[in-house]
């Protein structure tokens, strides 16, 4: 019997942390909830890093040695590159597009398959309780070098941006990092923090995910436990 490998390519929103750290999560720590056995998840996202820092310390290059023929890559970065220090900066229309387009170049020279996802939301809501768009053209840049390169792309951001419409302000708080103090051992003091997701969070995020799968029809979507 065949496994499928699916390798994750990302930042804090997508990789994995430790008991000690609970309850965030990435998304990508709970995809094995969604998907069937036979796909195995190489969780290769790292906390803080853009697609620009994420090549040049040499974590790219890393999942490269480990890839075969036939393996699968999901590519997601955008939250750092918005960030203003030089290790990680990146503009969306150039160097942001040129990352990613090495990715898939690399990818696909390797027989790998890589699809590209947009960040997903950040839980900001504006006094209206409309949720605010917080990741400037970066997600329109991927949308437009998916096109171009005719690879496949989930939009997460969009996915992710309907949950919490749907939701509301208050009850999106459970997806996130918003614990009240004395709530969970590993943070006595509470957190405020509406980046990065709970168990609950990851969990939904890895949910919207399959589902996109399903939606533009990708091969991974027969191994949707969720059907």
């Amino acid at each position: 019997m065949t496994i499928i490998r699916l390798f994750l390519a990302g930042d804090s929103t997508m990789s994995a942390y430790g008991s000690d750290r609970y309850p965030r999560m990435g998304w990508g720590q709970t995809l094995t909830h969604y998907l069937e056995p036979l796909v195995s998840i190489r969780n290769h996202a790292m906390s803080g890093r853009s697609s620009k820092f994420f090549r040049t310390e040499g974590r790219w290059q890393e999942m490269e040695s480990e890839w075969q023929p036939g393996d699968y890559v999901f590519i997601q970065f955008g939250h750092n590159d918005q960030k203003s220090d030089p290790e990680r900066a990146t503009k969306p229309f150039s160097s942001y597009q040129a990352n990613l387009h090495f990715f898939i170049q690399r990818a696909k020279s390797a027989q790998v398959t890589p699809i590209l996802l947009t960040p997903i939301a950040r839980r900001q809501f504006n006094e209206h309780g409309i949720l605010e768009h917080t990741h400037g053209y970066y997600p329109l840049a991927v949308r437009q070098l998916a096109a171009q390169e005719r690879v496949d792309c989930i939009d997460m951001l969009q996915w992710s941006s309907q949950l919490l419409n749907e939701l509301g302000a208050e009850q999106s708080k459970s997806l996130f990092m918003q614990l009240p103090p004395g709530l969970y051992p590993n943070y006595p003091e509470g957190e405020m923090d509406d980046t990065h997701l709970t168990e609950a969070g990851a969990e939904a995020h890895c949910k919207l995910c399959v589902e996109a799968l399903d939606q533009i029809g990708h091969p991974l979507a027969v191994y949707n436990k969720c059907k």
